[in-house]
């Protein structure tokens, strides 16, 4: 029988370092890592007349009393294998104490580019935008949908289109429960009316959850537009 041949000192040295970083990262660093962080994400299919055009996402990190949000739109409509009509947004939300802080939103609407900031400094609120430039001593509601509390129940009358940072006034009501998703969710379904700054009609059904955003459908240049959860979604199967 063949002996082990022994290890030279310094590499039987540097061996017993690497073992015992080894363990230190794996035992200690996740839990340093991820320690009080909570994800979740909202995955929506988008379809127009009941064609697939897109998704809806939206990544939530929330730690203590802070709540980022991260927001991506992407809708393609083609026609004989030609896009007629692209749209893509892009939007980072930062919400403390369930007040909005801080967003930065992008938008490209067919080729129109417009944006949306909002920043908080002491107790003031800066909005910069393609159809805003102004400073609010209030809290702020953007038309991300997923806030309910301040959405739904919250200060509606007025919500800041994250879009280009013009203001949209909301008429909502409340229309009762009912099933979704072929009888497999209860939800509370609400009715928002409004107009945007452009002249343009606001005409959305909205359901949510225990105050989680669903299932979304709304009007638009006589196009219907619904939104389904990506767990939910039986056409894409």
């Amino acid at each position: 029988m063949v002996g082990l041949i022994p290890l030279p000192a310094q590499l039987n040295k540097l061996l017993k370092k690497f073992t015992f970083l080894f363990i230190f990262f794996t035992l200690f660093l996740p839990s340093i890592s991820v320690s009080n962080i909570v994800a979740e994400k909202l995955n929506f299919n988008v379809y127009r007349n009941g064609s697939l055009i897109g998704y809806h996402n939206l990544d939530f990190y929330e730690k203590d009393s802070l709540i980022e949000s991260k927001i991506e739109i992407k809708f393609e409509v083609t026609f004989l294998g030609f896009a007629v009509y692209e749209y893509f947004h892009k939007n980072l939300e930062k919400w403390m104490n369930n007040t909005l802080v801080f967003m930065e939103a992008n938008t490209d609407k067919n080729g129109d580019l417009l944006d949306c900031k909002v920043n908080k400094k002491e107790n003031k609120f800066k909005i910069l935008g393609t159809n805003g430039d102004f400073t609010l001593d209030k809290k702020i509601t953007p038309t991300t949908y997923w806030k309910f509390d301040q959405l739904i129940t919250g200060e509606k009358n007025k919500v800041l289109n994250s879009q280009d940072c013009s203001y949209i006034n909301f008429e909502i009501k409340y229309l009762g429960d009912e099933m979704i998703y072929d009888n497999l969710l209860k939800a509370s379904r609400y009715k928002l009316l409004g107009k945007e700054f452009t002249g343009d009609d606001v005409n959305i059904d909205i359901w949510y959850k225990d105050k989680k955003w669903v299932k979304m459908i709304f009007l638009k240049d006589g196009s219907t537009v619904e939104y389904f959860l990506k767990e939910y979604d039986s056409k894409k199967e």
